[in-house]
């Protein structure tokens, strides 16, 4: 009877890939990324969507698939966004560091009979400067169901349920 095994970096790898990140459209959880609704009556909501990153429409086309959602969910077959906003973060990241030290090398100088060895030692000094940092953009929608005929506006959008 043969045993297999599996190498462990084929096994490393295809534990990476299975968990290299959640799925950008997903339910917040907490404070999190992805999308959550707060109900303010039977016909109006507050659809959010967070994304990492600052790509505000993918934040924007989430927030309304979410939208669309909950209208189906409810029992409407359309939507109004009655109010809309937009908010990108950036936390900078402003960690610099200013470093001075002595850096110690050894020479030799050798001829046919004889080495000499010598250390010198010399000053060095590191300037660093850190620019990175955060971003992430949330779309934030009010929404008003409705059923029936649908208003004329560019802001209304109709669910197809099947």
């Amino acid at each position: 009877m043969r045993i297999f095994s599996i190498s462990p970096v084929l096994l490393f790898a295809t534990m990476l890939v299975a968990c290299s990140g959640q799925p950008d459209y997903r339910a917040a959880n907490g404070n999190s990324y992805g999308y959550s609704e707060q109900k303010i009556s039977d016909t109006y909501y507050r659809v959010t969507f967070k994304a990492r990153g600052g790509d505000s429409d993918q934040a924007r086309a989430y927030a309304l698939r979410r939208a669309a959602e909950i209208t189906d969910a409810q029992g409407y077959d359309w939507f109004v966004v009655v109010d809309k906003e937009t908010l990108i973060a950036r936390q900078q990241d402003d960690r610099s560091h200013l470093g001075a030290g002595y850096q110690q090398t050894t020479v030799q100088d050798c001829s046919l009979l004889t080495c000499r060895s010598q250390t010198l030692t010399r000053p060095q000094y590191n300037v660093g400067i850190h620019g990175g940092g955060r971003e992430h953009v949330e779309a934030v929608l009010e929404i008003r169901l409705g059923k029936g005929v649908m208003p004329d506006s560019a802001n209304v959008y109709p669910v197809n349920s099947q």
